[in-house]
């Protein structure tokens, strides 16, 4: 999901076709693994529902939500809008914008979203920034507004499959997972319940989700997607080493995690 050695806040990954499409894949992996788009806890009855996807990349996550959801509207923010779909392929109801979600919110943004939904932020977010980030992005929500937040755990990533041969890429491939790079710090994934009580969030549930072994497959191709991607240096060796220990029944595969929380209705 991200290159060695990228700056703190600094999105690590291209933005091109490719980019996309390994975004995409992500997203409908994610939708088939967990059932859900908006966790079946977030009441979606209400009238004029307003929700805010930050990091919203290609906007597929918005647009599927927003279609799903015709009485409600969806905004999709990136710092980029270069993956933006074009606007006759957006439903009605979205409506796309760019920010950094470090930075603070137009005024015209601020409490007024009953849902944040986040996603995949790991690699930009240290533990010395999550809760600054945590702190701008609640200043979006609603009194009783819920935030939704999903992540990888790096700490769950393993080998799966055989275990009776060498698997060098594979395990490289582990040790990237639990640390990116020299200032990678990802303690507040863990953490993220603790995280949301700290800011005065009710945490409404946490939910874990482990791929089952057919959807392995999906696992190694993700990671050929982001590899070939980034291009570093053997990049390409790595990905032919990677793709013979899954031939031969290994790869790596990590667990995910959604944290929903809720603000309290009178903050």
């Amino acid at each position: 999901m991200a290159s060695l050695g990228h700056k703190q806040g600094e999105y690590p990954l291209k933005r091109d076709t490719l980019a996309s499409i390994r975004l995409n894949f992500n997203h409908f992996w994610m939708k088939s693994l967990t059932g859900y788009l908006l966790h079946p806890n977030i009441a979606t009855s209400t009238k004029k529902l307003r929700i805010v996807d930050l990091g919203a990349g290609t906007g597929m996550w918005a647009c599927e939500v927003a279609a799903d959801l015709p009485n409600g509207s969806v905004d999709a923010v990136d710092i980029s809008d270069e993956q933006f779909p074009p606007s006759p392929f957006r439903p009605r109801n979205t409506q796309f914008w760019t920010h950094d979600f470090f930075k603070p919110f137009p005024r015209e943004y601020l409490n007024q979203f009953d849902v944040v939904n986040l996603k995949f932020v790991l690699y930009l977010v240290n533990d010395d920034v999550a809760d600054k980030l945590i702190t701008n992005v609640l200043t979006l929500l609603k009194p009783g507004g819920h935030l939704q937040w999903f992540e990888p755990l790096p700490d769950t990533a393993r080998l799966r499959g055989s275990s009776d041969i060498p698997t060098p890429a594979c395990d490289k491939r582990i040790a990237i997972w639990k640390k990116l790079a020299p200032h990678s710090s990802y303690k507040w994934v863990d953490a993220l319940p603790q995280l949301f009580v700290r800011h005065d969030l009710m945490v409404v549930l946490e939910n874990r989700y482990e791929s089952p072994d057919h959807y392995m497959p999906i696992a190694a191709q993700a990671t050929y997607l982001g590899q070939i991607e980034r291009g570093d240096p053997g990049g390409e060796d790595y990905v032919d080493q990677y793709r013979e220990e899954y031939r031969s029944g290994a790869t790596v595969d990590v667990a995910f995690t959604c944290v929903l929380g809720r603000k309290k209705a009178s903050q």
